[in-house]
């Protein structure tokens, strides 16, 4: 994996990525449980979507208008905050289990959903404040191959335990996650030097800037409108892997848990290459982020075809390496292409847009699934991932930069 020292030299970082690492690990137990107790209790790939959709709206409804309380406050209250709600509405989603209730499962994901408003777009914009800009490339590489590696850990035990064992357990570790995050926050110690001005800006005023400043940002709005683009088409893969894993491998919570746990290698090997290959040469950054998009159109169109578990993990594998490409570019781009002040609202904007039309993925995506199958509806989605990368490569790529 890549090199380890930032973790070394840089405690304060050190900390929020202790606390992100633990949530993330309870996340995959959950979301393997939750995708078998919804089509135990559902047996519809739409009421999977309908799940999906509950979590996703409220970054789409709340999310730009957090941005300008991110901001404008400390971003450590907000990230303590969250995971402390959050840690109580992952375990409501025991009570589904329990009664055997799938409404719980919709209001479980609504609530979860809102609480984490804040928290993507806060943390986002901390890291910048306790990594030096030099180091944010391998600081990205990182975070990325992090989540490969809890992916492939979380997964695997969550489909283990959710089969051998009780969803509720999953349930149970998720909340302690966050709990474990909430505290690791805690020991974490940065300054926000802008925040005491940020106070005298009126709210709509920081909101309409937050906007304008994204339009007039070639790089920002490439990216956010990328975002908007397989948004409209990715919610189809978070649908995928649970159909693929249950319905057509019939392996069930197993299979899932399994397929997850090969989206995580892939992830952690686009990491990887981000590390190794692209390192701190903007313009290779600038290429790699066009060229993942294509590769990861043409591995996803081929996956919905697949009928034989191997062939399909092979597939999936290659199609993640390009994601885990393109994940930690997004947010290096995005990163060094933004003030530090108008951060949050960038992020919040660029999250809450890309959530909104996913939300709409997941409707339309699990009504292709079973209105005209996986194969037709995979390559669909696998043409809008390639007219992603030919829109970037063909703005940014002959120009050599993205500046």
């Amino acid at each position: 994996m890549q090199n380890w020292g930032i973790l070394q030299k840089n405690r304060t970082y050190r900390n929020l990525w202790i606390a992100n690492a633990g949530s993330q690990l309870g996340d995959w137990f959950n979301q393997v449980a939750l995708a078998q107790i919804t089509l135990q209790l559902t047996h519809s790939s739409e009421a999977m979507g309908l799940v999906l959709l509950c979590r996703s709206l409220p970054a789409v409804v709340l999310g730009p208008f957090a941005g300008p309380f991110v901001d404008r406050f400390p971003k450590k209250p907000f990230l303590f905050a969250t995971d402390v709600l959050r840690a109580g509405f992952a375990f409501g989603y025991a009570f589904a289990f329990i009664f055997h209730a799938s409404w719980i499962l919709y209001a479980g994901s609504l609530l979860l959903g809102i609480s984490g408003v804040f928290f993507n777009p806060a943390r986002d914009a901390a890291i910048p404040l306790v990594v030096k800009p030099e180091d944010l490339t391998e600081t990205y590489a990182l975070e990325s191959g992090t989540t490969g590696i809890l992916q492939i850990l979380g997964a695997v035990l969550g489909g283990i335990l959710a089969v051998t064992v009780s969803p509720f357990v999953c349930f149970a570790i998720n909340a302690a996650s966050y709990l474990w995050s909430a505290l690791c926050i805690l020991r974490a110690q940065w300054l926000e030097v802008h925040a005491a001005t940020s106070l005298h800006t009126p709210y709509l005023q920081a909101l309409s800037a937050g906007f304008h400043a994204s339009v007039r940002n070639r790089i920002v709005r490439s990216i956010i409108f990328i975002g908007i683009s397989w948004g409209l088409a990715g919610g189809g893969y978070y649908l995928l892997i649970p159909l693929l894993g249950s319905q057509t491998f019939h392996l069930g919570g197993l299979g899932i848990g399994l397929l997850y746990a090969i989206d995580g290698i892939g992830v952690l090997i686009g990491s990887y290459l981000v590390h190794r290959i692209v390192g701190k040469n903007h313009h290779r950054a600038v290429i790699w982020y066009g060229v993942a998009y294509l590769t990861q159109a043409l591995f996803f169109g081929l996956l919905a075809q697949s009928t034989f578990f191997l062939l399909g993990s092979l597939l999936l594998l290659l199609m993640r390496v390009s994601s885990g490409v393109i994940i930690p570019l997004d947010s290096y781009l995005l990163q060094t292409s933004t003030e530090q002040e108008m951060r949050g609202r960038i992020f919040a904007l660029h999250s809450s847009t890309y959530g909104g039309v996913m939300q709409i993925s997941y409707i339309l995506a699990g009504y292709a699934f079973e209105h005209i199958g996986i194969p037709l509806a995979g390559l669909l989605i696998a043409i809008i991932s390639l007219l992603c990368g030919a829109s970037w490569l063909i703005q940014f790529a002959a120009q050599g930069n993205a500046a």
